[in-house]
């Protein structure tokens, strides 16, 4: 069976657009690839000339203080306290692991015997840092991070008359090098991942614009000439040299049009006028095309933007409440860690349906750019926090911006799209949201690692403002109709009440969208940071292991969105999420290991893969067999519903770390999420048995 020309015109355009799409990513690993091992390269080569330095100066300092000894009288071998005095320089600079004062004649046997021993240690190190930038090229890498000088012996002679009767003989700590190396590795490696999603990003949305659809406008206008279709083809957006010609065509459409309007208006004969009008008809001369409209791509990386700025703090803003918590703060310091957090899901539940009629109202694009406003001054607030209190306000100003922006973009994208293609369309979303939060949380922690937890709200700040100009020019006016309900709209009667005699949409968020936020917001982002914490991990490796969650869904979502609409079961991949949810959490369950944290966090991204896609359809499929819910209404109601999850999540995590530790807190929460979706998927296949799904 031959290809229809349309399917031949998808399938080419769509083929395109996937080369361009592989080829840039191929390119930006290979560079990203070579950025990292140059940087590794060179940060080796500048890092151990600055330890054998160190090491030189703390050795240089002890000489000194023998030396200084014996000028005043005591002998070398009644010097007393040296050790104590060698230990507490060498906890005070962890470039040393050891040091000693050897004697002239003991030098000779001592330098063979820390020689090989250094060149040991440094070997290992340079082989474990070697086996984790590239496994494969052990050897090669090996190569590229020595620099010579790992045979080098640090030695400082005391002089006394110039005799040299001792050495002071430090050794550079091989476990402080190689965590430099791995630290400097991983933050190069997320800095290249979160740099090229962000062009990805503009890759995908550049293609889209300025490639695939001036093409397809333009092929679509050439077969329309071609069957003699003689209408005013839509030409597309900007000057571009297909848009211009599509324009020509028009004109000479147009000028068509007019001799055909000029003849019909000077005809007398009634055949002649019938067949002019047959012509007509025939060649669609006086047929415009609909201006281009908005499509999905115009939200995307004004979205992309503010939820990077948004995300930048997500890694450490428990350990920030925590730092600069105060006696006058509303609660005991545990749950203050969490209230913030809670307080700002809170706002979000609470103003998102205000937000949702506000789109309706005004539209998208004011919002967004009004949603900024509130967004910009709670990150102020922040920056100039002395309190927790400080912080709670802060964050529940943001929240005012964010529930505005996110259901204008949501909405936006809502509106563009079929509804064949609704898990699709909504996947775009959640990828946005998963790509800015790996992004952000990865970026803020390493800010926060290298610059404080203060200076990220300004970098926060910062991306927002540039959110501002990339929605004030990407967002388009210029929308379908929201769709007509055929049943006239009853606004004697709330939505709320309406959705709640909706068992279908109940079911949805009482038993998985409620339960898939409390894990979101209870552990990821509370229990996760102050867990790894406790294990000692730095604010980068926190980052790190909290990003892995959203750079799993990145791939995944697209394709379990797909598989979703091409079963048509969105409710039952819920369920199954959910249930899986739950029983990923008991990994942690007297499992106290970073490790075992990276894992459970790696297994939740991919289960939640099929969870949130798909969770937002089939609230949506429920809602709207309710007659007097608008498409924004029913989006605006979902969130507002399932942020009751996100506002309790972190208060019952931190309620429970209180009296129960880590692994105890991750098997209740776990069982219990694993429990809710059971009954789920037992109270609807009840329903379905009896024919009142919904």
């Amino acid at each position: 069976m031959r290809n229809s020309p349309k399917t031949m015109r998808v399938s080419l355009i769509s083929g395109f657009s996937r080369r361009l799409f592989v080829s840039t990513s191929l390119a930006m690993i290979l560079a990203a690839s070579l950025s990292l091992i140059i940087t590794v390269v060179h940060f080796n080569a500048g890092l151990r000339p600055y330890l054998v330095d160190k090491a030189r100066a703390v050795a240089v300092s002890v000489q000194q203080d023998i030396e200084y000894a014996i000028s005043i009288g005591i002998p070398f071998d009644k010097i007393r306290g040296l050790d104590k005095h060698i230990e507490s320089l060498i906890k005070e600079h962890p470039e040393v692991r050891a040091m000693q004062v050897v004697s002239g004649p003991e030098m000779s046997a001592f330098n063979d015997m820390v020689k090989g021993d250094t060149e040991n240690n440094y070997k290992a190190v340079d082989y474990r840092v070697a086996n984790l930038i590239v496994t494969a090229a052990a050897g090669f890498s090996t190569i590229l991070l020595s620099d010579g000088s790992d045979d080098e012996m640090i030695s400082v002679e005391v002089v006394n008359d110039g005799i040299v009767f001792a050495h002071v003989v430090p050794v550079i700590d091989e476990n402080y090098l190689n965590g430099k190396m791995t630290s400097v590795f991983f933050d190069t490696l997320v800095i290249l991942i979160a740099v090229s999603l962000v062009a990805l990003e503009i890759v995908v949305v550049l293609s889209a614009s300025q490639l695939s659809e001036p093409f397809r406008v333009a092929e679509l206008a050439l077969n329309r000439r071609a069957a003699g279709d003689l209408r005013q083809y839509q030409s597309g957006m900007g000057n571009g040299r297909l848009a211009n010609f599509i324009r020509t065509l028009n004109t000479y459409n147009a000028t068509l049009r007019d001799k055909l309007k000029s003849a019909l208006d000077s005809a007398k004969d009634v055949g002649r006028r019938e067949k002019l009008s047959e012509l007509s008809e025939r060649s669609k001369l006086f047929v415009t095309d609909a201006r281009q409209q908005a499509s999905i791509m115009d939200a995307r990386i004004p979205l992309f933007v503010f939820c990077f700025a948004e995300e930048l703090q997500k890694s450490f803003l428990p350990l920030f409440v925590a730092e600069f918590y105060s006696e006058n703060d509303l609660f005991s310091r545990d749950i203050m860690m969490g209230l913030p957090i809670s307080a700002f899901m809170f706002v979000i539940a609470v103003f998102t349906p205000f937000a949702g009629k506000l789109v309706d109202k005004f539209g998208n694009k004011p919002l967004f750019l009004a949603g900024l406003v509130p967004a910009i001054g709670g990150y102020l607030m922040c920056y100039l926090a002395q309190s927790g209190n400080d912080i709670f306000l802060g964050r529940s100003m943001t929240a005012i911006g964010y529930a505005v922006i996110t259901i204008s973009c949501q909405s936006y994208i809502a509106s563009v799209v079929v509804a064949e293609n609704r898990a699709r369309g909504m996947a775009v979303f959640v990828g946005v949201l998963m790509s800015a939060t790996m992004c952000g949380t990865a970026i803020g922690a390493i800010l926060a690692d290298w610059l404080g937890f203060k200076a990220v709200f300004l970098f926060a700040i910062g991306f927002a403002l540039v959110a501002a100009l990339l929605g004030w020019g990407m967002l388009s006016t210029d929308l379908p109709e929201p769709e007509l309900k055929k049943t006239p709209v009853n606004l004697s009667k709330s939505p709320i009440a309406t959705l709640l005699r909706n068992s279908q949409f109940v079911l949805i968020v009482l038993f998985c969208a409620i339960p898939a936020k409390v894990i979101l917001t209870g552990f990821l982002y509370l229990f996760v940071p102050i867990y790894l914490a406790s294990l000692e991990a730095t604010q980068s490796e926190i980052g790190r292991v909290m990003m892995l969650y959203s750079l799993i869904i990145i791939p995944l979502s697209p394709f379990a969105s797909g598989f979703a609409d091409r079963l048509g079961k969105n409710l039952w991949m819920v369920i199954i999420a959910t249930i899986a949810s739950g029983i990923v959490l008991l990994g942690l369950y007297q499992n106290a290991s970073v490790a075992m944290v990276l894992g459970v966090v790696a297994a939740l991204g991919g289960v939640h893969s099929f969870l949130k896609a798909p969770l937002i359809v089939a609230a949506m499929e429920a809602a709207e067999k309710s007659p007097d819910i608008t498409r924004t209404g029913a989006l605006s109601l979902l969130r507002t519903s399932e942020r009751i999850g996100s506002v309790i999540g972190p208060v019952v995590v931190a309620g429970m770390l209180v009296v129960l530790d880590f692994g105890e807190v991750a098997a209740i929460l776990g069982i219990t999420v694993a429990i809710l979706g059971f009954i789920m998927a037992a109270l609807s296949f009840n329903q379905k048995s009896r024919g009142s799904y919904v």
